[in-house]
């Protein structure tokens, strides 16, 4: 496809905390894992992915891109459905045509690519899952069809799926292997770590050859290969600014 210039609407400003939009049900509040419990955050959103070091960009309900800054988060330009952050800090996201966009520092970047879920992998190249299931990975200069099929991605730590079917797989030295379970959402995490919310919002972490129930609820959940994890909490978003705790 012809690369082409994104038109963008150059609204950056710092803010205090992610306004809920106003009419929206779908945002949640974020919420930090301590390694025992969940530790509620300033801001909301549907979408999240988190940086090597530790914090996380968020998509709200609007389709508004925030990265948090010193403690704040700063409204980014464009628009996304989806987004990622590779291991090398780069960032991407699934743009509100579908399409595959990669940030450049002062614009996102439009590539031949499109789907419905993404995820960086330690290098930073995306991993995407299509609309019609197929798995996508960049290459560079373009996106390469991979085998199997997806509904959602992790490839921070490892690769991860929630197949087609449903169920979580890890992609070893042979292909995929199913590691049962059901998903919805995935993250991969550090030591070969994943996490999973069901379609109940039900928290899964495989650790150890099993997976264990994490306390909690979610909407979607983000994790990077230095072991923090995020997650924007399920039926808890509120309206207006919310002081941090």
């Amino acid at each position: 496809m012809r690369r082409a210039r994104l038109v963008l609407l150059l609204f950056v400003a710092l803010a205090p905390s992610i306004a809920a939009p106003q009419g929206s049900q779908a945002d949640g509040t974020l919420y930090r894992w301590t390694g025992g419990q969940w530790v509620q955050e300033d801001g909301f959103g549907t979408r999240l992915a988190v940086a090597p070091d530790g914090t996380p960009w968020v998509v709200n309900g609007r389709n508004e891109i925030y990265r948090r800054v010193n403690g704040a988060f700063q409204k980014m330009p464009g628009g996304a459905a989806d987004i990622a952050v590779g291991g090398d800090g780069s960032v991407w996201v699934i743009g509100t045509d579908t399409r595959v966009y990669q940030w450049a520092g002062d614009e996102w970047r439009p590539t031949n690519g499109g789907g419905v879920a993404i995820s960086a992998d330690q290098a930073g190249a995306a991993w995407v899952a299509a609309a019609s299931g197929a798995i996508y990975r960049w290459a560079g200069r373009d996106f390469v069809k991979q085998e199997g099929g997806a509904l959602d991605i992790a490839a921070t730590g490892g690769v991860w799926v929630i197949g087609t079917d449903h169920l979580v797989y890890q992609l070893g030295s042979t292909g995929w292997e199913l590691r049962g379970g059901n998903g919805v959402r995935i993250a991969a995490g550090d030591a070969g770590s994943a996490w999973v919310v069901n379609d109940s919002g039900e928290i899964y972490q495989w650790s150890q050859g099993s997976f264990r129930r994490i306390p909690g609820t979610a909407l979607d959940i983000a994790a990077n290969a230095n072991g923090d994890v995020w997650m924007v909490g399920a039926g808890q978003g509120q309206r207006g600014r919310q002081r941090r705790r």
